[in-house]
């Protein structure tokens, strides 16, 4: 009785093991394309028997797929390397390279889970791995080719497959710091979302690429995000948690005046002067000479009308400042409302004449705007970065050098 029990189990565990595959999965194996493959696996997931039949559905659509995107891949291949012209199904392809990349994602998923042993025993790991490598090639291209047609949002979907597969399972046996092409990937996947509009995820994809061992891709990385952060202010809100993010990455970053810089314009844009003297003050505690903050300070005082302070802080800025010209023309904003103010309070208020010595004295306040705006002229002749040219004109009518005002005029 007991051997009799004994045989009985062994067929129960013998029908076990080697049953046969659902109708379901049948199906799916017998489909002739990856499309109908796909297609009844959304209709009869729930169907198949285990997590093993699962595997071997995706899988189906692993080797339809790349079957698919091979035989194109092939062609277009040869079409770029021999310059030739053969026809070739690039649309096809690359639906068929995703199609790939996500089946197999999701097989090495079920692939992965224990067995009725609770043993883990992949089966298909290493063949889709090769396969979606290969794909994931093409993938780049495509979207570079996407990028150069300006078709920016197809460009986002090949370069954020191309990352995102890179930390499936699918590879989580390989170091994937060392693919030199995630970093690049990165950096157009951001700049291609920012194209289309998409901030918020160009900055994710952005933050990929500042972990590059490329200092050129790292660089193009940082100013881009800054960009992208700076456009995503579309409400107050967005306004608010740019403050939030801007102070994060500054506390990341502390020494990057970029990020000082977009903070700093943050605070006095959003009327924020409070914060604004408070991260100046404390940069310049440790970093006196730090000329960023000298210019802030000098702007708070310019806009307080505190003129003489402005100018006191504007001097302090060395010339070797890349905004040493704005420096300069804030300098003469500053001298030519301090005569503007002189003007003003010395005028008589009937009929706007100045006594002899206040005209002389205001003279010599315009005079010292004219130096000012004369300095612009030198450091900035084309006027890109200061509109020094409607001032400094200006200013000599009201001096009295007409000849000098018209010849300013044809600027």
């Amino acid at each position: 009785m007991k051997k009799m029990m004994m045989m009985a189990m062994l067929f129960v565990a013998s029908t076990t093991a080697f049953a046969a595959d659902s109708d379901a999965l049948k199906a799916i194996l017998g489909a002739k394309s990856y499309t109908e493959a796909q297609n009844l696996i959304q209709s009869t997931l729930n169907q198949l028997a285990n997590d093993e039949e699962k595997a071997k559905a995706y899988n189906a659509v692993v080797e339809l797929a790349y079957k698919k995107f091979a035989k194109e891949d092939e062609v277009n291949t040869t079409n770029r390397m021999l310059k030739q012209n053969d026809p070739v199904d690039i649309e096809g392809m690359n639906a068929a390279g995703l199609a790939a990349i996500d089946a197999a994602i999701e097989c090495d998923k079920y692939d992965n889970m224990p067995n009725a042993k609770g043993k883990v025993k992949p089966k298909f790991h290493k063949d889709n791995q090769q396969r979606v490598s290969a794909i994931r090639v093409a993938i780049i291209n495509s979207g570079v080719d996407a990028s150069n047609n300006k078709d920016n949002k197809t460009a986002v979907k090949y370069f954020a497959k191309y990352l995102e597969s890179a930390e499936s399972s699918l590879f989580s046996d390989i170091d994937i710091s060392k693919d030199a092409n995630l970093g690049i990937a990165s950096y157009y996947a951001g700049r291609c979302a920012v194209m289309e509009k998409d901030y918020k995820a160009a900055s994710k994809y952005l933050d990929k690429a500042l972990a590059d061992t490329a200092k050129q891709v790292r660089e193009s990385a940082f100013e881009l995000k800054l960009y992208a952060m700076r456009l995503s202010q579309q409400t107050a809100a967005d306004s608010a948690q740019y403050i939030i993010d801007m102070k994060e990455l500054y506390a990341k970053y502390p020494a990057n005046d970029q990020v000082f810089g977009s903070l700093g314009d943050a605070y006095l844009q959003q009327g924020k002067i409070a914060e604004l003297t408070q991260l100046c003050d404390d940069r310049l505690a440790k970093e006196p000479n730090h000329g960023l903050s000298i210019i802030y300070k000098g702007m708070i005082c310019m806009n307080d009308k505190k003129f003489d302070e402005a100018i006191a802080a504007f001097e302090k800025v060395s010339p070797s400042n890349p905004a040493y010209p704005q420096v300069v023309y804030n300098r003469g904003v500053c001298r030519l409302n301090k005569a503007s103010d002189f003007r003003e309070k010395n005028s008589d208020s009937r009929t706007g004449s100045m006594s002899p010595a206040n005209e002389l004295q205001f003279k010599a306040l315009l005079n010292e705007a004219k130096n000012e705006f004369e300095k612009c002229r030198e450091l900035d002749p084309e006027h890109k970065l200061t509109n020094w040219v409607y001032l400094l004109r200006s200013i000599y009518y009201n001096l009295g050098d007409e000849a000098k005002a018209k010849e300013l005029e044809s600027l």
